[in-house]
């Protein structure tokens, strides 16, 4: 036998040893407590039938019975008797042994008790007794593997929970706090919805599924909504043409923006124009700056006329005589000028290539999200399929900044009515400047974000990773579905939280003197995640862990299909 399997065979027998001589012990104390069970039913039933007073006259019986057996031989039986203490009366009498005996059993009450006594003896005490018996040693052998399992096991000393999606359900009705929204049996905390919820997943991971369960109950609750759709999907879906607007130049049925009508102010065109160069392929921030001053400029001196087609003439037609002559007297001045020709015309190529998407925008259009936000009605669909997105990355982008700024300057008689952005995939954006504040204050004009990310990296890309995580954090109710990285696993389990747990384990010692065999049982203390990063990397499609917004438990969510 090789060395390794000799260790493996000594390490089993003596182990196995050890748990049969445990066992046997066990089962000994199992035994020992019906015996006592037994022996106490055995007392229990002679005290029913039996007192001292019977048990001091039968003994008296009993040595009548043996005075008679051996004086019969040498004594008239009428001459036997005896003198004993009579408790009714309280003295000594005497009686023939004969009488006594007739007096005890059939005059005497304690006589029948004693028969009782002995025919329960004959007839029920095995019985019994074994029935108490085997009670007794079921009972312990339950409560010593209770016992066990208490000892052995986990205890929670603090933190999180995970719950059945019924549990929470109710936990929520109960105490009042059950939202009208309900996704798949779960409601949302009532009056949360302003606190923002966070889906996260990756691609068919069920978030869009999601949202075809609660766009119908938005439109239920008369709730206005902005929706960004990259697909086209909600907008086959839900759009009513009576009350809803199509926002997508490409679009026969749009409703036609320009600029300058949500713009009027110089640092609302500054926003429009970050919005539009928004920094990507610059190596060198002054170039970005430069271009977005210029816009700001062309857009400002436009806002009377706003006349897009002159705009557009100005900034990629013209000479660049009449280029820099047009920023004559602005603050872009410095920037533009004849006499730095090859910076004006890097310049100028910047703004070239960057508002290129505005020559899709219509002279003449009168829609103002702002005004909309603020006296309309229904919902507005900003649509940029996978064909257009690129080219409606900065517009879309820009619609969505301003369409927050608009939120802020709700009347006071529109913020009892819910405001709803739907950002399906908020990565396709590029960095919205008022985001943040749009999260932070709009549960005051009753602006209700609905974001959607597939990982941490898409995020971070765009706002950095200070910026990402500070932008997430103001999300309170989250729908966790699985995700295809481990850091984005990771980040999410942290976020579901975590549970401090008192964890006993059962160790075994052995060695060969029988004396060394024992059983050490040791109890540790530590965190751990409620839901382990692995667990959400493998979630099914349309499961999700969700975590609410207060102090809540989590729960894993199984969704129907909204197909």
């Amino acid at each position: 036998m090789q060395i390794q399997n000799q260790g493996s065979f000594t390490r089993g027998s003596q182990l196995y040893a050890h748990k049969f001589r445990m066992f046997g012990q066990g089962t000994k104390n199992s035994v020992i407590v019906g015996l006592v069970c037994a022996i106490g039913w055995l007392l229990w039933r002679m005290y029913q039938h039996l007192s001292l007073v019977s048990v001091y006259y039968l003994v008296i019986e009993r040595y009548v019975q043996l005075k008679l057996a051996i004086g019969r031989h040498f004594y008239p039986l009428s001459k036997i008797g005896i003198e004993f203490y009579h408790f009714e009366k309280k003295d000594f009498v005497y009686s023939s042994a004969k009488e006594y005996i007739y007096h005890f059993w059939h005059v005497m009450p304690y006589g029948s008790s004693i028969t009782s006594f002995w025919h329960w003896c004959i007839y029920s005490a095995l019985l019994e007794l074994s029935a108490v018996f085997i009670i007794g040693v079921l009972v312990t052998t339950i409560f010593f593997i209770q016992r066990g399992k208490q000892i052995i096991g986990v205890a929670k000393i603090r933190g999180g929970d995970l719950v059945e999606t019924k549990v929470l359900a109710l936990i929520l009705r109960k105490v009042k706090m059950a939202s009208n929204i309900v996704i798949s049996g779960l409601p949302l905390v009532k009056d949360s919805e302003t606190q923002h919820i966070l889906l996260t997943g990756t691609t068919g991971s069920g978030k869009t599924n999601m949202l075809n369960e609660l766009l119908p109950q938005i439109r239920k609750q008369n709730d206005r909504a902005i929706i960004f759709d990259l697909t086209g999907s909600f907008v086959d879906r839900f759009f009513d043409g009576k009350t809803d607007i199509l926002l997508n130049p490409f679009e026969e049925n749009t409703e036609n923006w320009l600029p300058w009508n949500d713009c009027q102010e110089d640092f609302e065109f500054d926003a429009l124009a970050s919005a539009f160069i928004d920094g990507e392929g610059f190596s060198d921030k002054y170039w970005e700056e430069a271009a977005q001053k210029v816009l700001s400029e062309a857009l400002n001196k436009q806002k009377d006329s706003k006349d897009l087609t002159a705009l557009l003439n100005i900034l990629t037609k013209v000479s660049l005589t009449e280029f820099c002559k047009y920023f004559e007297g602005t603050s872009a001045a410095g920037l533009v000028s004849k006499e730095g020709e090859k910076g004006t015309a890097s310049v100028r190529a910047t703004l070239i290539n960057k508002i290129a998407r505005l020559k899709y925008l219509k002279d003449g259009g009168k829609f103002s999200i702002k005004y909309w936000i603020n006296n309309g009605q229904g919902w507005l669909f900003i649509t940029a399929p996978p064909n257009q997105r690129d080219t409606l990355r900065p517009l879309v982008s820009a619609w969505i900044d301003i369409a927050i700024k608009g939120l802020m300057e709700r009347s006071p008689e529109a913020i009892n009515q819910k405001m709803w952005f739907i950002l399906d995939e908020l990565p396709a954006l590029q960095k919205i400047s008022s985001l943040k504040r749009g999260l932070a204050e709009g549960r005051k004009y009753g602006g209700c974000f609905v974001a959607g990310i597939q990982n941490i990296f898409q995020i971070e890309e765009i706002y950095g990773h200070a910026g990402a995580l500070s932008l997430l954090d103001m999300f309170n109710t989250r729908f966790l579905f699985k995700v295809g990285d481990s850091r984005t696993a990771e980040y999410a389990s942290k976020t579901l939280g975590e549970k401090e747990i008192s964890e006993t384990k059962e160790s075994l010692s052995y060695g060969a003197d029988s004396m060394r065999d024992g059983v050490n049982i040791n109890t540790i203390e530590h965190t751990k995640p409620l839901v382990m990063p692995t667990e959400i990397l493998s979630l099914p499609t349309r499961t999700c862990y969700v975590k609410l917004a207060g102090n809540y438990p989590i729960t894993r969510l199984s969704m129907k299909s909204q197909i």
